[in-house]
């Protein structure tokens, strides 16, 4: 991903981009976890305070692996193909039983049944961290749509709705990536991109709209994931 300095307003960048709180340290959005080694060097970071920091990582452990699970469609550690998922199914013994007891065969048909609740808190999470890397702006309200699902169960309209490259209706937070970003296009044009974190792993989009914000993100070429306020 393009790597560029931000110039908003300092004063942005003391409160936890999560909650709100005195920022005690900084966090990786994405999480490592969901990332795959070599880790990329420009993994965008965004202050955030301990208590945020440590608050996550039981259901991003639980999210990481449900993915790893759901696209090799079993909890046998053997045909899975993540060897980190696969160590932390090994280490945490729990949470392996709680995904195998999730793992139901109904009319012939093996499908997950899923915990939403602890999908959407990571989602929220990440499009919180975005929002703030992006724009340099804050969103802790809960958002007006909050939506996952494997991309191969899009239409082609809705592919094409997903990663359309959108004109920017209004100008984001001044000195932000995202106001930067803007003058880098194609022709002089001001569009939202697509930002790459690890090509084929995770990428997100931010697009700040009249009236609200979008964010969308596609993980493992598997899970597409939208968020708006």
């Amino acid at each position: 991903m393009r790597q560029i300095k931000t110039f908003s307003d300092s004063r942005l960048d003391t409160q936890c981009a999560y909650c709100g709180k005195f920022p005690d340290t900084r966090d990786h959005v994405p999480s490592k976890i969901l990332l795959e080694k070599p880790y990329p060097e420009n993994i965008p970071v965004v202050p955030c305070c301990l208590d945020c920091n440590n608050g996550f990582s039981l259901d991003e452990e639980y999210f990481a692996c449900l993915i790893e699970c759901l696209i090799s469609g079993t909890t046998d550690l053997d045909k899975l193909s993540r060897e980190s998922i696969v160590k932390i199914l090994k280490r945490k013994t729990k949470l392996k039983a709680r995904l195998d007891k999730a793992f139901i065969n109904e009319n012939g048909k093996s499908q997950f049944r899923i915990e939403p609740e602890r999908i959407e808190n990571v989602i929220l999470k990440l499009a919180y961290g975005h929002v703030k890397f992006e724009n340099s702006d804050r969103k802790y309200e809960k958002p007006e749509h909050l939506g996952f699902v494997p991309i191969d169960t899009l239409t082609e309209e809705e592919l094409n709705s997903f990663f359309a490259v959108t004109e920017l209706q209004k100008a984001p937070e001044i000195g932000s990536r995202a106001m930067q970003n803007m003058y880098i296009t194609q022709e002089g044009i001001p569009v939202d991109n697509w930002i790459v974190v690890q090509d084929g792993i995770y990428q997100y989009s931010v697009t700040p709209t009249i009236g609200n914000v979008k964010v969308r993100i596609l993980i493992w070429n598997y899970l597409a994931c939208e968020v708006v306020w």
